[in-house]
């Protein structure tokens, strides 16, 4: 149990730390606001963050319009080599943090 503790305290320590440096951390809010499971929003943001920044610094996704990420998502999903699945997630991640 307290292994236990000390990995969720130490999770919830790293969360906030990445929320500072980084986009948005997927949180209740964002899953209601845009109909998306936890899990699908957390594997966005992480192949954003992985996959995106392995060739740029990843933009923060309110620092490019909506209307500008339908265009650029696919171009850069091609470029990256991801899967439809992980580009359909990190979709989902971006549009939850511009309903924010």
């Amino acid at each position: 149990m307290k292994k236990l503790m000390l990995g969720f305290i130490g999770a919830l320590l790293a969360a906030c730390a990445t929320e500072r440096n980084g986009p948005s951390v997927p949180d209740e809010a964002m899953v209601d606001a845009s109909g998306e499971s936890a899990v699908t929003l957390q594997r966005g943001r992480a192949v954003y963050m992985s996959d995106c920044a392995r060739c740029h610094d990843a933009k923060m996704p309110k620092e490019i319009s909506s209307e500008d990420w339908h265009v650029i998502l696919p171009g850069m999903a091609w470029n990256a080599g991801i899967s439809k699945a992980d580009e359909d997630a990190v979709e989902a991640y971006i549009k939850a943090v511009l309903a924010q």
